[in-house]
Formats: C-alpha cells, sequence, structure tokens
C-alpha cells in the first residue's frame, strides 16, 4: 500500500464511520419515538401528577394510607376531588339502598372523585376510599396479560379470607350490581381491607404502598365503629326481647288475678248486702276473716302491679337507648353515603303501657 493511497483510506474509513453513526442516530430516533408511543399513558401520568395541586386534604389521604411514590403518581395524575354529598350523585352514582357510595374512578375522563365524610367519626374512611380508588386507576392501565395473571392471585387471596370477612358478603353486592366487576374490585378491596395474603400479591401491592398495613388498619378501624354498634344494638334488642316475654307473662297473670279477685269482691259484697237486709246467709260468721282475705289479696296484687310498672318503667328506658342508638346508626351510615329502606330499618319497638 503506497503512502499516497493512506490518507484516502482514512478519509474514507472516517466517513464511514460517520455513516454508521447517522444510521445508529436514526434508529434511535424510531425507537424513542416507539418507545413514546408504547409508554404515552406512563408519560401523561407523571406529568398530569407533577402539574396537580392536591391541597391538604388529599396529601393527609396519601400520607395516612402511606402511598408510595408510585402510588401517589396515580392517585394525583387522576386529579381527585372531594365533593360535597349534595353535588356527589352528580359524579358517582349508584341507586342501591343499603349500599353506601364512597369514591368512583370515572375511566373515560381518568378521575377520581371522593364523597366529602363530614363525620370525624368516620374520618378514618376517606384514606381508604382514596387509596381504593387509586387501584382503580392502576388496574385502568394494565394490559390484559397482566390483569389475567393478576386474576388468578387476587382469587387465591379471596379464597383465603376468614369465612366472617366483611368483603365475602360486599363483593356479592358488586357483582350483583355488575357482573363483570368481580377481579377489579377485589383488586381495590384486598389492596386495601385484607390483612393477609399472597406473598406474590403483596409484592405487587408494594408497588404503591409503602405499609399497606396502615390502610388496612384504617379499614378496620371503620368496621369496628360499624360492629361496635351492632353489637350493641343486638345486645339491647334481645334484652328487650326477653323482659318483654317476663312483663307479658305477669301483665297476663295479674289481670287474671285481679279479673278473679274482682268477681270473688263482687260475691262477697253481694252476700254482705242481702245479709244486711235480713237474709239468712250461710258463713255470715266468716265475713271479717272474707274480708280480710280479700284485703290481703289486694294489698298482694299492688305490690305485683308496682312491680310490673318498674319492669316497664327499666323496659321503656332501653328502648328509649336503642332507638337513640339506632338514631346514632343510622346517622354513621348516612355519614358514609348509605340510605336504607324503611323495611331495612331496625324495627321500631313499642313503648310498653303500664298495667289498667
Amino acid at each position: 500500500m503506497s503512502s499516497r493511497n493512506i490518507p484516502a483510506q482514512i478519509g474514507r474509513a472516517v466517513i464511514a464511520l460517520l455513516a454508521v453513526g447517522a444510521l445508529a442516530g436514526q434508529a434511535g430516533v424510531v425507537w424513542a419515538a416507539n418507545w413514546v408511543v408504547e409508554h404515552h399513558q406512563w408519560i401523561a401520568d407523571r406529568s398530569i401528577a407533577l402539574q396537580f395541586e392536591p391541597g391538604a386534604e388529599l396529601t393527609d389521604y396519601a400520607e395516612k394510607a402511606q402511598f408510595s411514590a408510585e402510588g401517589e403518581i396515580y392517585f394525583y395524575a387522576s386529579r381527585p376531588e372531594v365533593v360535597p354529598a349534595l353535588e356527589f350523585d352528580n359524579y358517582c352514582s349508584r341507586d342501591e339502598p343499603g349500599i353506601g357510595v364512597l369514591g368512583c374512578y370515572r375511566l373515560q375522563e381518568q378521575r377520581i372523585y371522593l364523597y366529602d365524610v363530614t363525620d370525624e367519626r368516620l374520618s378514618a374512611m376517606e384514606p381508604v376510599i382514596a387509596a381504593h380508588e387509586m387501584l382503580h386507576a392502576v388496574w385502568g392501565r394494565f394490559d390484559p396479560a397482566t390483569r389475567d395473571d393478576l386474576a388468578v392471585l387476587l382469587e387465591e387471596g379471596f379464597a383465603q379470607l376468614p369465612d366472617e370477612h366483611p368483603l365475602r358478603g360486599r363483593i356479592v353486592s358488586y357483582e350483583e350490581y355488575d357482573p363483570n366487576s368481580r377481579i377489579p374490585e377485589l383488586y381495590a378491596l384486598l389492596g386495601t381491607e385484607a390483612e393477609v395474603l399472597p406473598a406474590a400479591l403483596e409484592a405487587h401491592y408494594a408497588n404503591y404502598f409503602t405499609d399497606r398495613q396502615r390502610v388496612v388498619a384504617l379499614a378496620a378501624e371503620v368496621y369496628g365503629i360499624f360492629d361496635s354498634f351492632g353489637a350493641e344494638l343486638d345486645s339491647l334488642v334481645a334484652d328487650l326481647d326477653a323482659r318483654l316475654v317476663v312483663i307479658n307473662s305477669k301483665k297476663a297473670q295479674y289481670e287474671l288475678d285481679a279479673e278473679i279477685l274482682g268477681a270473688d269482691i263482687a260475691i262477697y259484697n253481694d252476700r254482705v248486702s242481702r245479709y244486711n237486709d235480713g237474709e239468712d246467709i250461710d258463713g255470715a260468721e266468716n265475713f271479717d276473716t272474707e274480708q280480710a282475705n280479700l284485703i290481703q289479696r289486694q294489698d298482694t296484687l299492688r305490690t305485683e302491679r308496682q312491680e310490673i310498672e318498674g319492669l316497664i318503667d327499666e323496659y321503656n328506658a332501653l328502648l328509649d337507648e336503642l332507638n337513640t342508638l339506632n338514631q346514632e346508626l343510622t346517622e354513621l351510615n348516612q355519614g358514609i353515603n348509605i340510605t336504607l329502606e324503611a323495611e331495612e330499618e331496625l324495627d321500631d319497638i313499642d313503648t310498653v303501657e303500664q298495667a289498667s
């Protein structure tokens, strides 16, 4: 190779290298463009979340529910809004008595709306609902294959729930309303309310919570309030039912004894009257003993009446307590957007009248 050709060969080599670099750059642009198209939702979520200004209320929900950075992105990317009770049906509607709708994720808008829970006793429910709807937003971004894989884990997690777990009944109501809702709802419900889950599912939820047990504890706190009210109401109703049996039995016996005594007094008075009119009456010499016996029976009946009246007063006081508790429970239900139909409300127990 002569020295004259070397510079030319070097030059061609440089040109060739530049050409390869240009081709690589073009491939990179195409790859980047494809990546942007394929991940447009991922990019949009982060862009919206960065621009969204949540305010103290929403950041408090995210903090109490222990959202991870990823969980916060999906929450804020959904531009969550806390809606007053009077306006809530304009955003989330489910006209079913006995079902409390506290939030919704509107897929077409990719937005979360949350019911404004104003009862301080139920404040723990708000971050739970926020987390529930955040998981719906996450679910809405999964591809079919991911959903199918998760469905297997979700059914496994649901099968592990104790028989008495409230989610067993709730998922039935969801399916009755929408048969296709089972898996998406299990995804949101198990993630926020199931204490123990399969390891793979727990690892999955760890992408969206730094400590998922915190939101589970908040849900349990609210359920505990209703369980406590329910147990107290059940106990009072059982006590009232038992007392009413005793009262009715004593009243029936009292009324029978009073009727018999009244008849015996009428017979005695008739005999005394006829004796005073000069009629010869057998056993007139025992009038004083008969009178003393009738007076004793009157005194006994009077004591029995006072006892029954005392039992009735106690019954009616407990009934007032029951009605107060029932009203408080109604207010709690209203606090989580539940309206009961008349036949679903606790049946009124009539005040017992005093013995006549």
